[in-house]
């Protein structure tokens, strides 16, 4: 088994500490090293046995050959493309730049990478196991024709205000940050759509317009469904538990739960091992909770004690980087959701009117 040595760009992103978590139970693979030009660098490497190193010192380091990239958002595809030239394979979290043209510039990067080396972005809600059995029961028919799709996502209550939400340099906010999540996940499953109609608005009697509240209702126009998506930054349950996604076909329904990862399908007579009406299917009850207690001294927002969505990421990347598999979470679609969210807050400048998505 090929030994895969990882460092870390980056260290001020919550999910750092998720990856590296979830990496050091995969069998042959170590965690380093770290660079940031962050003050608390140290503590972070302290924590997770890893040494502190410069960025230069990081990717001259032949025995390292895969880096995760948890800077913000700006900083997110130089650090990559720095370390695709150092020939090593990266995840960039998600949404893997600030803008659309930062996204252009990685997916052009990895066209031109060294053969073997791995491009993946940090989109993990579409690897929960409720989403992934949810695809294959579409793909395979289970419920018929799908007709229409109704989502919803949401940022934790107070999250609009934080500075990880209000980068300057990032074309949007919690839309933007957070919502980048649940359109990945109909990206994943459902393509990318040809128009959008958006409306994304601030509740003013709740934020002002320093702030990047992004509450939004948005159509996502398919030639064959009818899809929509509402997002708000007023949350006051677990981050993901009120996030949904309901798919109506000609046969029966699925709705899709997130974490706690849930999935309900109604099937109008016996199909394919499913017997007729509701199944339903849970995996927890938050044991363990989303978010750790205690306090996280290297970011803004909470550690996270539940990361069962972050096995299935790292186990594909490092799959990917071992034996070619396909990259469970690829620039394509990244790029995808970066114009999505660019044509709503377009839309949303000429009052909803409807926006073509580019595509490749």
């Amino acid at each position: 088994m090929e030994p895969i040595v990882v460092g870390l760009l980056g260290i001020t992103h919550p999910h750092a500490s998720a990856r590296v978590r979830a990496l050091r139970e995969i069998e042959g693979v170590e965690v380093v090293a770290a660079a940031d030009d962050d003050p608390r660098l140290k503590y972070f490497t302290d924590k997770y046995d890893m040494e502190p190193r410069t960025i230069d010192a990081l990717l001259q380091d032949e025995r390292i050959n895969a880096v995760m990239v948890h800077s913000k958002s700006k900083d997110m595809v130089p650090h990559a493309l720095r370390a695709l030239a150092a020939g090593k394979s990266v995840v960039v979290e998600k949404p893997g730049g600030g803008t659309v043209e930062d996204l252009v510039q990685l997916a052009e990067a990895e066209s031109k990478a060294a053969p073997g080396l791995v491009v993946q972005v940090g989109y993990n809600v579409r690897l929960a196991q409720s989403i992934a059995e949810a695809k294959k029961l579409i793909e395979d028919g289970v419920i018929g024709e799908v007709v229409s799709v109704s989502a919803r996502g949401a940022a934790l209550v107070g999250e609009h205000l934080t500075a990880h939400l209000n980068q300057p340099a990032d074309m949007g906010g919690a839309l933007w940050i957070i919502g980048c999540h649940m359109l990945d996940s109909l990206v994943h499953m459902f393509g990318a759509p040809d128009t959008v109609n958006a409306r994304v608005h601030k509740s003013g009697r709740l934020s002002d317009e320093s702030s990047r509240e992004d509450s939004a209702a948005v159509l996502l126009n398919y030639p064959d469904k009818s899809v929509t998506f509402s997002f708000d930054g007023h949350d006051h349950l677990e981050w993901f538990e009120s996030s949904r996604i309901s798919v109506y076909g000609t046969g029966g329904m699925l709705e899709i739960g997130i974490l706690p990862q849930k999935l309900r399908v109604y099937v109008d007579q016996d199909r394919a091992g499913w017997r007729a009406g509701w199944t339903e299917w849970t995996q927890s009850y938050f044991t363990p909770p989303f978010a750790r207690t205690e306090l996280n001294k290297f970011s803004e927002l909470p550690e996270l004690e539940n990361i069962s969505n972050f096995h299935p990421e790292m186990r594909g990347w490092i799959n990917s980087i071992r034996t070619g598999a396909p990259v469970v979470a690829p620039v394509a679609d990244a790029l995808a959701v970066a114009r999505i969210v660019d044509a709503c807050y377009r839309s949303e400048k000429e009052q909803g009117a409807s926006m073509e998505v580019e595509t490749a």
